[in-house]
């Protein structure tokens, strides 16, 4: 492995703790809204459903940032 390899693996070594922790606050929310409203599986499904995409959108953002900052850069250079 080169060294400019083992430089850019840092970026990937805690994707699995953030996908875990953006889980945890959808569900932990979700379980706090059925608490409150008394509809026990409804929020706690959609809870788990939008951390679930978030953290995976998180990896999906990490892996392939080009894509993303392509766009950005051009919008902020046309809007200059």
């Amino acid at each position: 492995m080169q060294r400019n390899e083992k430089n850019n693996i840092g970026v990937y070594l805690d994707l699995g703790l953030q996908f875990a922790v953006a889980v945890a606050i959808g569900v932990g929310a979700g379980y706090w809204a059925d608490e409150k409203l008394g509809v026990f599986p409804l929020f706690l499904v959609l809870g788990l459903l939008l951390g679930a995409t978030a953290g995976f959108l998180n990896i999906y953002r990490t892996v392939f940032p080009t894509s993303g900052m392509k766009k950005e850069k051009n919008k902020t250079f046309d809007e200059k």
